[in-house]
């Protein structure tokens, strides 16, 4: 009698211990390739590239495992990954950028005063080599009869005029540059003030 108590007892431990786990235990339903219902009590492994939802035993919708993403939607994924990067160190940069230009500036007449003393330089480069582009034109047109000569004022004339063309250009950028450290200075000013 006591063992057969025993053995029941066993039996009733191993329910107990078993419900818990069937009480957990989930209803997984998606449609195969050909539109047919597959229900299962696991993942089913005709359904590991569709969508596949999980139902608690009650039927109550737990969880919806998504169908694994296609090459080009993890491209997609991929893509958009490496934007919002992109977006958030240019973002980190202009901070960066923002509080050296702070740094650097107390008003906007210290802005102007650096745009002056980095275009003097240019500007004096700039009057040298259109003094120098304007004598050898001067050579270039009294060497007439001499071809070789004329021909190797010739390429100095290009040489000078193209140096001057880009010390312009340097210049434009220069001012270009520090117009828009003005205009940033002038933003950044106006949202510090209350």
């Amino acid at each position: 009698m006591t063992g057969s108590m025993a053995g029941a007892g066993r039996k009733l431990v191993v329910v107990v211990l078993w419900c818990p786990v069937m009480a957990q235990a989930g209803i997984y339903i998606c449609k195969d390739g050909g539109g047919r219902t597959l229900t299962s009590d696991r993942p089913i492994p005709e359904c590991a590239d569709r969508v596949m939802r999980e139902y608690s035993d009650k039927g109550v919708l737990k969880r919806e495992i998504a169908a694994p993403l296609t090459p080009e939607q993890k491209q997609q994924l991929e893509a958009q990954r490496r934007q919002r990067q992109a977006e958030e160190e240019a973002l980190a940069e202009r901070r960066r950028s923002d509080r050296a230009l702070l740094a650097r500036f107390h008003n906007e007449q210290e802005i102007e005063a650096a745009r002056q003393r980095e275009s003097a330089t240019l500007s004096n480069l700039i009057v040298q080599q259109k003094a120098a582009l304007h004598v050898a034109r001067k050579d270039w047109s009294a060497a007439d009869g001499n071809k070789p000569r004329q021909q190797l004022l010739g390429e100095r004339v290009q040489e000078i005029d193209k140096s001057l063309r880009d010390s312009e250009g340097d210049l434009v950028q220069l001012n270009a540059k520090f117009d828009g450290m003005l205009k940033r200075y002038r933003e950044l000013a106006g949202s510090a003030l209350p």
